[in-house]
C-alpha cells in the first residue's frame, strides 16, 4: 500500500470515529507535535493521545473540517500531504479557514510521526481568543 493510501485509509477511519481501526495503523512510539500557538498545543503518544487530541479539536473548533487538497510527496519512510482545515470556536463562535501542511514519517507499515506546518496558527489563535 502507498502512503497516499495509507493516508486515505486513515482520513476515513479518522472521519468515521474508528479509533480501532486507527489504532492499529499506529507505530508502537506514534506522536503528534501540535503547534506552540494552538490551544491543543503539545505532544500526543500513541492511540491514547490520538483520542485526546482529537478531543481537545473537537471541544475548542465546532463544524471542524479536515479536507485533504493535495498529495505532495512520498519517500520509502515520509509523506506529505496539504489539507484546507476550518471551524468555528466554541468559545467566542468565530470562523476561521486556513490550511496545514502535515509531515508524516513511516517505520515499516505504521505511521510513527504527524508534524503538522500551519498556514496561520495565529488566525487559529485569534478565532479562539476572548
Amino acid at each position: 500500500m502507498s502512503h497516499r493510501e495509507f493516508c486515505e485509509r486513515f482520513i476515513a477511519s479518522m472521519s468515521a470515529g474508528d479509533f480501532d481501526a486507527l489504532a492499529l495503523m499506529l507505530h508502537e512510539d506514534f506522536v503528534v507535535h501540535e503547534a506552540q500557538g494552538l490551544p491543543y498545543a503539545g505532544d500526543y503518544h500513541g492511540i491514547a493521545g490520538w483520542k485526546t487530541l482529537s478531543k481537545e479539536v473537537i471541544s475548542t473548533w465546532a463544524a471542524f473540517r479536515l479536507k485533504p487538497l493535495e498529495f505532495l510527496g512520498e519517500t520509502a519512510d515520509t509523506f506529505v500531504v496539504r489539507f484546507a482545515i476550518s471551524g468555528r470556536s466554541r468559545k467566542t463562535n468565530k470562523p476561521f479557514d486556513s490550511s496545514v501542511l502535515e509531515l508524516w514519517k513511516f517505520s515499516g507499515e505504521f505511521l510513527r510521526e504527524i508534524t503538522p506546518y500551519y498556514w496561520d496558527t495565529h488566525a487559529l489563535a485569534l478565532a479562539d481568543a476572548m
